[in-house]
């Protein structure tokens, strides 16, 4: 199977679960929004923020060295079970220390964020969590280094977001309030991990005798610590908008911007599942200097995902109302613009966020960090600038400003250190297409929003993809794109060479 082949295969497969698992997770969202209120859905926003934070200090930039060292180590099993083993157990015992560390320091913490008691009991029962929610990402880093995604995406993106959902209804339901947002978590967590666990030795060779026999790495772990503070930097910037405001305000507002900020993010499942498979690719090549199999890499890769995520980009920039109403009236009425901001810096995020990929993958960590430590400060700037003017607007806006601005900056030092970037001729297809359904949708918008709001958001995705997906046909597909299509889809055949 060729390279085009593995990725969309690997991505077509990791794009469905990331799909599946934001979908779960706006549900989840729905439901906590609907039956616990908008203060519980704060809680739950700053409770996770500070924990997928914790996390990262817990995986101590162990998945990109994992993707890195078992591409390496292709041709030597054995060392790649101790790249795993080390990596593994390691891990383990940072997470459990991390763990420690929140139960700890939780009321301070919730203090900070202007919480209350509640938000502490929080903190501290999905800090349970997350041993169980390192393991299960490693576990499934180390295979995806082997070029599976199918164990690590059904853990992460299935398992988890629908026991998460689930248990939360019926802990509403049987226990109470508070039992539903503080156990359905922890259970999710622990859920995906006994899930995958199940796989590693299968995929990867690895013993429970190679964890818990592994001896420290130094090679390793002095390549993952520089991402470590990356990811840090960059998860922090991920949350940093929803802290500040809980910071600035107060957990009720948290609350109210949080579906516009998760709404939004559906777009960057895109980007999550073809960086995913393409990362070891690029590796790989760097390895052997293959610097213009880089580019094309990044070039087709950068177009598909501009491809998928246009119709939902639309779609949310046109009628934000709409797609806030199902979480409520109040959240419709306050969070249409904070959408609309956030959605443009998410397709900003997805189109281009591959760069980011690139530059780990390419051995350029400490650039990688001086990137996130300036996107950080920057954004601390803006957020503390903006959200006393705009409140949750104020914090979108910010996000917007960041993500345009890093961008350009990424893609610049690619171009510079690599000689590579990611506007390939084929690209304005789906842009024209994309500008299209748009006027499209707009001279659409009186007559749908004249609709109940379900039918009329049902209406507004049906035009939004379908005239979308025809403009494209129109315009015709590249011919990677329709061998892809005809080796997955033979019936569709005919249908394209006409």
């Amino acid at each position: 199977m060729n390279r085009n082949a593995v990725i969309a295969s690997q991505a077509g497969f990791s794009f469905a679960g990331f799909l599946f698992g934001q979908t779960a997770r706006f549900g989840y969202n729905l439901v906590v929004a609907r039956l616990l209120g908008v203060e519980a859905l704060g809680l739950y926003a700053l409770a996770i923020a500070v924990i997928q934070i914790a996390e990262v200090l817990a995986v101590a930039g162990l998945d990109s060295g994992l993707l890195r060292f078992v591409s390496l180590h292709v041709r030597d099993p054995l060392r790649q079970r101790a790249v795993i083993g080390s990596t593994l157990k390691t891990s383990m015992i940072l997470s459990l220390f991390v763990a420690l560390l929140l139960l700890l320091f939780s009321a301070p913490i919730a203090s900070m964020l202007n919480g209350s008691h509640l938000l502490q009991l929080t903190i501290c029962f999905y800090a349970a969590a997350i041993p169980f929610n390192v393991a299960t990402l490693l576990f499934g880093h180390a295979m995806q280094g082997f070029r599976r995604l199918k164990p690590k995406i059904i853990a992460t993106q299935v398992v988890s977001p629908m026991l998460l959902l689930l248990l939360t209804i019926l802990f509403h339901y049987t226990a109470g309030h508070d039992a539903a947002l503080f156990f359905p978590f922890v259970l999710a967590g622990m859920g995906g991990f006994f899930w995958i666990r199940r796989s590693l030795s299968k995929i990867c060779g690895t013993l429970p005798g190679d964890i818990f026999h592994a001896r420290s790495d130094r090679a390793m772990l002095s390549y993952a610590l520089p991402f470590m503070a990356v990811s840090l930097l960059s998860m922090m910037t991920h949350w940093l908008d929803v802290m500040m405001l809980g910071m600035l305000t107060d957990t009720a507002t948290v609350g109210l911007y949080h579906p516009a900020a998760r709404t939004a993010g559906l777009i960057r499942s895109v980007l999550l599942a073809f960086a995913g498979i393409a990362a070891p690719m690029i590796a790989e090549l760097h390895t052997g200097k293959r610097n213009a199999e880089i580019g094309q890499i990044f070039k087709m890769v950068t177009r598909w995902i501009v491809t998928v995520v246009i119709p939902p980009t639309i779609l949310f920039m046109v009628f934000p109302e709409l797609v806030l109403s199902v979480f409520g009236a109040r959240f419709a009425a306050g969070g249409a613009v904070t959408l609309l901001l956030l959605t443009v810096a998410s397709f900003l995020q997805a189109s281009f966020g591959l760069s980011s990929t690139v530059l780990a993958m390419t051995g350029y960590a400490r650039l990688s960090l001086f990137n996130a430590l300036g996107a950080l400060c920057l954004q601390v700037v803006l957020n503390l600038f903006l959200i006393p003017r705009m409140g949750i607007n104020g914090a979108a806006l910010a996000t917007l400003l960041l993500f345009f601005l890093l961008s350009a900056l990424r893609l610049a030092e690619i171009h510079r250190l690599l000689k590579i970037h990611p506007f390939g001729k084929a690209l304005w297809k789906p842009l024209i297409a994309g500008f299209s359904a748009a006027l499209l949708l707009m001279a659409a918008r009186p007559w749908l929003l004249s609709f109940p709001p379900y039918a009329g958001l049902a209406a507004a995705a049906l035009l939004s993809f379908g005239s979308y997906t025809a403009l494209i046909l129109i315009l015709k597909l590249e011919e990677d794109e329709r061998e892809l299509i005809i080796k997955y889809f033979p019936f569709f055949d005919k249908q394209l060479k006409r």
